[in-house]
């Protein structure tokens, strides 16, 4: 059974999503929409490249995309202020959803893209790309093995040059993308939630290259437990600053760090550093793949519920608030 796709949204991540698509077995991306005539005909723009649609459906609005009887599942790949809108219309259309992250502007909207999904009895899955990016799912694996103890720090990294490409520049819209804290350190909180459970609080501090805006955010979460979890997200570097993710996880008896080029490596207390065997891959692929696959089954996803996805928004909500009163912050769920 093929399982065929209708992309909303043709810029980066849509880009991503088709290239994706064409790689794995069981899924076909049977058509597009876009308001853009250029990326209509396959040119996505800002130095992304291009993509071959001559043997897709097209669509200019997003109601004809829906109505297509062919599509099993729509994947949004719009601005983070319409994801609820885009996935709960596609919901009523009958479709399943696959998401990009964040899931929503705010905590509120992701409860009802939530309520849709039940109401509407369709799936609703969250693309949290982190959670199965390869070096970082071999490090969750390592800490619950609980074979080196407890993590007793972690500090997780993540820095970009400004992003000035977006479609009408919304990502620097902060009412629209959240700006840095929502957009980019969203993919370290919700994998320190995956990987730590729920914060009992926050602690944040930021900085922007605009007075209110959170172009550098560093965030330490309170667990209960005597750890130091720490994460940092920048976007205010100069552009072409290159991209960087990485993590450092200290245990009672090894670090765990990931570099820049995602190469994971065990520093033991005794014995010599040794590198990492992680899955072949990158988390695109095996997050698409594993949507297109609970689809099949008619099964929800195991890896990232729609409500860690909330809770992972609702984190950052409180971590802004901490930010602009300069008090850790409780995080309700």
């Amino acid at each position: 059974m093929t399982i065929k796709v209708g992309i909303l949204g043709l810029g980066m991540m849509g880009k991503v999503h088709f290239d994706t698509y064409a790689k794995l077995k069981g899924a076909r991306v049977e058509a597009v929409c876009d308001l853009d005539a250029k990326k209509r005909q396959g040119d996505i723009g800002h130095g992304f490249g291009s993509i071959d649609l001559s043997k897709r459906k097209i669509y200019t609005a997003m109601e004809e995309l829906f109505a297509d009887p062919s599509l099993d599942v729509i994947d949004v790949c719009m601005p983070t202020y319409l994801h609820a809108k885009c996935s709960i219309a596609a919901m009523k259309a009958g479709k399943h959803v696959i998401c990009e992250k964040p899931m929503a502007r705010t905590s509120a909207e992701a409860r009802e893209m939530i309520a849709a999904s039940k109401k509407m009895n369709r799936k609703l899955f969250m693309a949290q790309c982190i959670r199965f990016w390869p070096s970082y799912v071999k490090a969750r694996e390592i800490v619950l093995s609980g074979q080196y103890g407890r993590v007793m720090t972690a500090r997780f990294c993540r820095l970009s040059g400004l992003p000035n490409w977006s479609w009408q520049n919304w990502l620097q819209d902060a009412e629209k993308s959240g700006r840095c804290s929502l957009d980019l350190h969203v993919h370290d909180v919700d994998f320190i939630q995956y990987l730590f459970g729920k914060p009992k609080s926050v602690m944040s501090r930021t900085g922007g290259l605009r007075k209110g805006c959170m172009d550098h955010i560093i965030t330490s979460y309170d667990f209960g437990k005597d750890q130091l979890i720490t994460a940092e997200g920048a976007w205010e570097y100069a552009w072409g600053y290159p991209f960087s993710m990485t993590f450092s996880i200290a245990m009672e008896g090894a670090t765990l760090d990931m570099t820049h080029d995602t190469k994971l490596t065990l520093y033991p207390i005794k014995g010599k550093p040794k590198d990492v065997k992680v899955y072949a891959g990158d988390g695109y692929h095996h997050e698409l793949g594993h949507f297109i696959e609970c689809i099949r089954m008619n099964r929800d996803s195991d890896v990232v519920s729609p409500e860690s996805a909330m809770h992972s928004v609702r984190i950052i909500e409180a971590e802004e608030e901490s930010a602009r009163t300069g008090k850790a912050v409780t995080v309700r769920f």
